[in-house]
C-alpha cells in the first residue's frame, strides 16, 4: 500500500492533538492530513461561507477511522464523519469534530 510523502509537519495544542499534514492545498483548497490519529481530508477555503462547517471555511470534512486509508476498500465503509456542504454522515461527538474543524481552520490563508 502507498502511503503519502510528509510534506508539513504542523502541531496545534489542541487537546494535545497533532495535525501531520501529508499533502497541502495547491492552491486547489484541498488537504490530506492525519489529525488525532485519523485520516482527515478537507476543502478548506480561504473566507468563511454559509456551506461550511459552523459557517466557517471548512466546506468539505471527510474523517476516516483510522489513520490510513485503504485504496482496496470501499471509502464510505471507512467514514467516521463526512461533510460535504451539508452533514452527511457523522459518528463522532461533536466535540472531536470541533477539534478537528479548528485545527484545520487554522492553516493559513493561501496567497
Amino acid at each position: 500500500m502507498k502511503t503519502s510523502k510528509l510534506i508539513k509537519n504542523h502541531s496545534y495544542a489542541l487537546k494535545e492533538i497533532q495535525m501531520m499534514i501529508e499533502d497541502d492545498r495547491n492552491n486547489s483548497g484541498w488537504v490530506t492530513c492525519l489529525i488525532a490519529g485519523k485520516w482527515v481530508q478537507a476543502k478548506v477555503y480561504d473566507e468563511p461561507s454559509e456551506y461550511g462547517i459552523n459557517d466557517g471555511r471548512v466546506s468539505k470534512l471527510a474523517v476516516l477511522k483510522t489513520g490510513m486509508r485503504d485504496r482496496s476498500a470501499p471509502f464510505g465503509d471507512q467514514l467516521d464523519y463526512n461533510y460535504d456542504r451539508g452533514l452527511d454522515y457523522s459518528n463522532l461527538p461533536d466535540e472531536d469534530v470541533n477539534v478537528i474543524v479548528t485545527a484545520l481552520e487554522k492553516l493559513a490563508v493561501q496567497s
